[in-house]
């Protein structure tokens, strides 16, 4: 007979168990183990089992098997991919000329400020040109409309702005059985209205009379270069319009508009009890930083919003003939700077210039009779500039500011131009609002005008670009952070502002200490002081899912799957969503105010996720589990920038994350909360009352900012350390599986 290699033992990597037994193989045979793996939680938990054999004549080796075990519910099951990922095969062009550009110098100044910022807009149109080709689609059908005179285009994953496209935007269309022919006839067709994965397009009639059903098209998409022309343009007038002391301020003219003494009468009472947002307001009137603008550094929860309208209201009513421009980079932005403003602020007054892409559905109900919506054409229309001179203030966005460029408004007819959440926007695109708008105070001719405000926060979400090249030389800069950054006006000395030019806003009335404790320490050096309101912030601190009382943080530990499905690009993971819904269930019982907690409604409830179908996913297992949910459909369910300026009462967070290949993929996208502190920073800060952050920790603690910040939460949620995290934090599901064996 012969001796076979013996089989010594089975080492369980997840459990870290060892098994010990002897057996005899003959050539040929197999040798059958059954493993059974128990799991108190959800997931997906991949196990390395490694068979070590010993031989006398050769030694001993090593074979492994990989297993994978995933525990799902029922609903996990639902929600799983309705059909494998295909991922998109990009086409190689080559380009047959290639020219060279010199590069660009790190430092700027107004001298060379339109020669970089020309040439940075530039790489991020290539890119961008590059970008939006590798979503080009081969033999796909279009589908008739409801609309006879529009075709339905399925483009998945065009709801993650990948690739991004609006109404108003087109893209070309080439029957693909005449793509051999010389010339090649393609088809313009326009955005009328995007749902979802759903663009309706309108062609032109020669080929709506052509069509028929499952004809085959290749498709070419297009970007809408409108914004990048307007920043252009600005840069251009920047130079042209001599604001050098407005971009590259070194002094302030320090005569006041409001006379010795003069106090303001504040018509948010309550401001009269904040230094910061009173001083803020006061220098705007009073606009002694000019011709420098003035800041106000908002971090969350501080009322910069608020700071920003009570100052427009008093620049209304102390400056004679003022005229106001209010930007923002968002829509949402620009209608809750409308909404507050109409409480004090006669309607007549007000204007909301909405883009020519806006959808009537999305603007709210109480701002419509101020907008620029034709019901008789049940489109956007754009005034003349008469007309609009009738307004003391206008709102728009910061791209459809450029009409108001266009227009050719009289020298100094704005005297005030203000910018909310400016932090969010690229320095050229906050340009737009500023170059051929607003005129450069002068003690002779525009005395009293002259004044540019931003509000925002550079710890914050920023620009969105796409050129790697162009972000590392200064276009994902915002003007404000540029300013805070590199201008010694706006620099702290001595421990201070210098508040001629900048104010930082100091007192958060949203969040409870503990959710408030680890961003305060991480970005604003620890000065923010805690003033929300107490029975709202401890809402939640007898919940019974706390893991400790009076600490409303709970981290959940959960390893899921990275799923995508069909051809979209997003990601989404089950596992996450079953938790979730589960923390749903209990903070909507349906007997509420019994459990430890006040009476929670949906509309008190935002979910975060850095995902479009993670977000998809959500909604649609909401709507099957809680369908009887009263208002359920108030619970709001989106991406980080969604939640940027808002607040809710409890905040949950899904990071879906659990595999660390894809982290230079979300960074490329701007997308996910991982090597991204700011979208992080963003997320945290939205809870008054509870949060809770849904993710897994093996992936996290894999990220360089987890690590140095949160690294000790993650590895004790994973069982990795006994130690304690660097600020209290309260974790749940320790991914942890039994395992047994058997022969």
């Amino acid at each position: 007979s012969i001796f076979f290699p013996e089989l010594t033992g089975i080492s369980l990597a997840q459990s870290a168990k060892r098994f010990f037994f002897k057996t005899f193989l003959s050539s040929g045979m197999t040798y059958k183990m059954m493993m059974r793996c128990e799991s108190t939680y959800y997931g997906y938990f991949p196990v390395t089992v490694t068979f070590e054999f010993t031989s006398e004549q050769t030694g001993s080796f090593v074979i492994a098997r990989f297993v994978s075990v995933v525990v799902n519910s029922k609903l996990a099951e639902q929600l799983g991919p309705s059909a494998p990922y295909q991922p998109y095969q990009a086409k190689l062009r080559r380009p047959q000329f290639v020219i060279t550009e010199k590069g660009v110098r790190t430092n700027m100044y107004f001298d060379n400020y339109p020669q970089k910022f020309h040439l940075l807009l530039h790489l991020e149109e290539i890119q961008m040109e590059v970008d939006i080709h590798r979503y080009d689609m081969d033999n796909v059908p279009l589908m008739a409309s409801n609309d006879r005179n529009l075709l339905v285009l399925k483009v998945p994953g065009v709801a993650e702005n990948r690739p991004s496209v609006l109404k108003g935007d087109h893209l070309f269309v080439t029957l693909t059985e005449e793509r051999m022919q010389d010339p090649v006839i393609r088809y313009q067709g326009y955005v009328h209205e995007v749902e979802l994965e759903n663009v309706k397009l309108g062609f032109p009639k020669k080929l709506l009379s052509k069509f028929i059903k499952n004809m085959k098209f290749d498709v070419t998409f297009t970007f809408n270069r409108l914004p990048l022309r307007s920043q252009h343009r600005a840069v251009f007038l920047a130079r042209k319009k001599k604001l050098q002391h407005l971009l590259f301020p070194s002094l302030s003219y320090e005569k006041s508009l409001l006379s010795a003494g003069q106090c303001l009468n504040l018509h948010d009472r309550k401001l009269e009890e904040n230094e910061q947002q009173k001083r803020a307001i006061y220098q705007v009137v009073a606009g002694t930083s000019r011709p420098a603008p003035y800041l106000i550094f908002g971090p969350p929860g501080t009322g910069k919003t608020v700071t920003m309208v009570e100052a427009i209201k008093q620049v209304l009513c102390c400056i004679e003939d003022s005229h106001v421009l209010a930007c923002a980079p968002s829509n949402s932005a620009c209608d809750l700077l409308c909404q507050l403003l109409m409480k004090h602020v006669e309607k007549r007054n007000i204007y909301r210039f909405n883009a020519k892409s806006r959808e009537y559905y999305t603007i709210p109900d109480d701002i419509k009779p101020l907008c620029n919506w034709d019901k008789i054409q049940n489109c956007v229309v754009f005034p003349g500039k008469e007309t609009l001179k009738n307004y003391r203030v206008i709102i728009t966005t910061l791209v459809p500011a450029g009409r108001l460029v266009t227009a050719d408004f009289p020298p100094g007819h704005f005297s005030h131009v203000f910018i909310d959440e400016s932090g969010q926007a690229c320095e050229t695109e906050s340009l737009i609002a500023i170059a051929g708008i607003l005129t450069m105070m002068d003690p002779k001719t525009n005395a009293k005008g002259g004044q540019l405000v931003l509000a925002g926060d550079p710890k914050q979400l920023g620009p969105v670009l796409r050129s790697p090249l162009a972000i590392e030389h200064g276009l994902g800069l915002s003007l404000l952070e540029r300013l805070m950054q590199q201008n010694s006006l706006y620099q702290k000395k001595d421990g201070s502002y210098n508040s001629t030019f900048i104010t930082k806003l100091l007192r958060n009335y949203r969040s409870h200490a503990a959710i408030l404790k680890f961003p305060n320490e991480k970005f604003y050096d620890g000065e923010l002081q805690v003033c929300a309101d107490h029975c709202i912030s401890h809402s939640y601190c007898t919940w019974k899912e706390l893991v400790k009382q009076d600490f409303p943080i709970i981290f959940h530990g959960v390893c899921g799957e990275d799923l995508r499905e069909e051809r979209s690009p997003s990601f989404f993971n089950t596992a996450e969503i079953t938790i979730l819904i589960d923390y749903l269930k209990e903070l909507l019982p349906e007997e509420q105010g019994k459990k430890g907690q006040s009476r929670t409604s949906p509309k008190d409830i935002g979910i975060i996720t850095p995902y479009r179908k993670q977000v998809q996913k959500i909604r649609q297992a909401v709507k099957m589990e809680l369908k009887n949910q009263n208002d359920i459909k108030d619970l709001k369910i989106g991406t980080v920038e969604e939640f940027q300026g808002q607040e809710r009462l409890v905040i949950l967070i899904s990071t879906v994350r659990s595999n660390s290949d894809y982290f230079d993929m979300d960074n490329n996208f701007s997308i996910g909360f991982l090597k991204n502190p700011k979208r992080f920073n963003v997320a945290v800060t939205r809870a008054k009352a509870l949060l809770i952050i849904i993710g897994n920790p093996i992936t996290l603690s894999k990220d360089v900012f987890w690590v140095h910040n949160w690294g000790a939460v993650t590895q004790r949620c994973s069982s990795l350390s006994p130690s304690g995290p660097p600020f209290e934090v309260a974790v749940k599901g320790r991914l942890q599986m039994k395992i047994t064996v058997s022969r």
